[in-house]
């Protein structure tokens, strides 16, 4: 398997839905790490492709296969799962695709499935089923490859022409943006050095620091390797610029980890503002750290809170930011596994814990403070419904503006949400 894209692909595809596990748990394997730089991008595309098709996969093979899905072996599945990526999406000879489908039911002690695979497939190339068509929630959950709860939210939220946009809009690669780190450089001498290596990239309109370019292999360029940038959604980056912070003295992020935000708030306060980096998680806290110290973000104090409990401090910060953990189902675009791990039921238990999170966050302001609270969901129930249920108990808090969304008029970045709550 060492050596092999798609035995490789198989391995991770296998395991991450099962295991419960992001894309950059196997992206770390040294398996992957081992391979080429061309071989480690076709395992990311195959992965990727795979998983954001999944449903229209499903569809074509219980059309061809004479054993119901439920019953084929797992590892099967996958291999059949991506022999059809590789002949719809990618431009690998028929020949090679099939001989490597077969190739992979031995590899992974499937030998006696290699004649229904290859069936499979070959029945495929003659004739593919049509999928289904019109506008109803399961035929377009089939066409787009997303869960039916999913379609049926967007399609009561935003009707059908919106929700056809977000649903294919979903299912495209996403640019790559990174931040300029402007603790080690400024993007001035950051883009000119781009222009001499002959590396093409364009600036975002609204956002300083923010760039897009052609991503392929930039991170074994020596400005990505020496910490002068990194990879960051613009519409994440967006949330730290929601505010101005210059005139506040104790600023916290209560849910820093892995610091992106963070450090695009300390670039922005004054030098002598406090800056508290706070996560419940001790591991993903000590990597915040890591990443500051690489980056040589200075002067930021990191802090173990469990921010579900009563916090050891009240009333004592100008400015929080509370991205709090959620749902994720606005990054399923960057993480197409999302929309097969999450189940409608869990947004209501997000809902649940955000809302304690918001209350012990608010807790720590001080009067006439604010707090922005965000998520990376398009749900209500981890966005509006959690601040107006927080607003309706919760005297002296009030709302500042309009919620902020990303969503589903296309920002060129993920779905974010925020809300910006002032303490009377």
């Amino acid at each position: 398997m060492r050596r092999e894209p798609r035995s490789i692909a198989i391995y991770f595809l296998a395991r991450l839905l099962n295991n419960r596990q992001r894309q950059n748990v196997f992206t770390e394997h040294p398996h992957f790490v081992a391979l080429s730089f061309r071989d480690r991008r076709l395992v990311v595309e195959l992965v990727q492709g795979v998983l954001r098709n999944i449903s229209r996969f499903d569809y074509s093979l219980s059309k061809l296969s004479n054993i119901q899905l439920t019953k084929v072996d797992e590892l099967v599945l996958w291999i059949l799962r991506l022999g059809l990526y590789e002949i719809e999406f990618l431009r690998i000879p028929q020949h090679a695709t099939l001989h490597q489908a077969v190739k992979l039911c031995h590899k992974f002690g499937k030998t006696s499935a290699g004649g229904y695979v290859n069936g499979i497939l070959r029945s495929f190339l003659r004739q593919p089923p049509e999928l289904p068509q019109g506008n109803s929630e399961t035929a377009m959950a089939v066409r787009f490859s997303h869960p039916v709860w999913l379609v049926r939210r967007y399609l009561a939220r935003y009707g059908i022409e919106l929700t056809e946009r977000f649903l294919h809009r979903n299912n495209q690669p996403p640019l790559s943006f990174l931040w300029v780190n402007t603790f080690r450089t400024n993007l001035k001498d950051f883009c000119e050095k781009l222009t001499i290596d002959g590396i093409k990239y364009k600036l975002h309109t609204q956002l300083s620091n923010c760039l897009s370019l052609d991503a392929s292999n930039f991170v074994q360029h020596p400005l990505y390797k020496s910490g002068h940038c990194f990879f960051m959604d613009p519409a994440s980056q967006g949330i730290a610029y929601l505010r101005e912070f210059e005139k506040f003295e104790i600023l916290g992020d209560f849910c820093c980890a892995p610091g992106g935000k963070s450090f695009l708030l300390a670039s922005q306060k004054k030098s002598a503002a406090k800056l508290f980096c706070c996560d419940f998680s001790l591991a993903r806290l000590a990597e915040a750290r890591r990443r500051s110290k690489q980056y040589n973000v200075p002067d930021l104090s990191f802090v173990n809170i469990d921010l579900r409990e009563s916090l050891p401090f009240h009333s004592v910060f100008d400015f929080v930011l509370l991205d709090v953990p959620c749902s994720g189902l606005g990054t399923i675009r960057t993480h197409p596994d999302i929309r097969w791990r999450v189940r409608e039921s869990d947004l209501d238990s997000h809902h649940a814990m955000q809302v304690i999170l918001l209350e012990n966050g608010f807790s720590a302001l001080k009067e006439g403070a604010e707090l922005i609270y965000s998520t990376c969901s398009t749900e209500p129930e981890e966005n509006e419904l959690v601040v107006e249920e927080f607003l309706a108990s919760t005297k002296g808090a009030s709302l500042l503006g309009n919620f902020h969304r990303t969503f589903p008029e296309f920002d060129v970045g993920e779905g974010f949400f925020a809300a910006r709550i002032r303490k009377n």
